[in-house]
């Protein structure tokens, strides 16, 4: 399966972003709001610079197989950085260099690394909401519950249609799921198109 050797091949970049963007403060509560700040931002820089040409990029077929529209993340990391009284960019990213649009299974390849994030959105977003440190922002969590009860099934659906990509291909799938995820990592706050203003609690 295709899922799997990707995830193999990213287990270690995995593990990097995982520390990265406070996993292990997020499960033992100690998680604090300047942190939340910091992955809405690094989240949000990573979605700007590639969703747009992932979707406009796939295959039509494939696109309605995913149901393309239905995975858009980005108007849900607004609405988070909005309620937190954080102000964004409103210019266009180029088309980033680090990842290859050139085919479907490249672009599936990339597509793992955001819809995998997703997946774990619904765990992160429980504890989230039962932390004593952001209870008083009253926070609404758009971008970690952005499919709501459809959680299982788009991802069901995800793997179906990438596991389809041919054997020849799976390379391009994998090498494109280590660049994203390697970018991720090594995005840095001061880089990214967001201002950052406390709000008043």
């Amino acid at each position: 399966m295709l899922h799997e050797k990707i995830k193999q091949a990213t287990a270690h970049l995995h593990d990097q972003l995982e520390q990265k963007m406070f996993t292990g403060q997020i499960m033992d509560g100690s998680f604090t709001f300047k942190q939340y700040q910091t992955i809405l931002t690094v989240n949000y820089a990573t979605h700007l610079a590639v969703e747009d040409f992932l979707f406009n990029n796939l295959s039509d077929e494939l696109c309605q197989k995913l149901n393309i529209e239905a995975r858009i993340k980005l108007p849900a990391l607004l609405r988070d950085l909005e309620e937190i009284n954080s102000s964004v960019s409103s210019s266009l990213p180029e088309a980033p260099e680090y990842i290859d649009l050139n085919s479907d299974a490249s672009i599936l390849g990339a597509m793992y690394v955001l819809e995998g994030a997703t997946l774990g959105g619904n765990v992160i977003a429980k504890r989230l909401k039962t932390n004593g440190q952001l209870l008083s922002y009253n926070l609404s969590y758009h971008y970690y519950q952005v499919y709501g009860d459809q959680l299982g099934l788009k991802w069901k659906q995800f793997l179906e249609v990438l596991n389809a990509i041919p054997e020849a291909e799976h390379e391009a799938a994998i090498k494109n799921a280590v660049c994203l995820f390697e970018h991720m990592a090594n995005t840095e706050v001061a880089s990214t198109t967001v201002i950052l203003v406390p709000p008043e609690v």
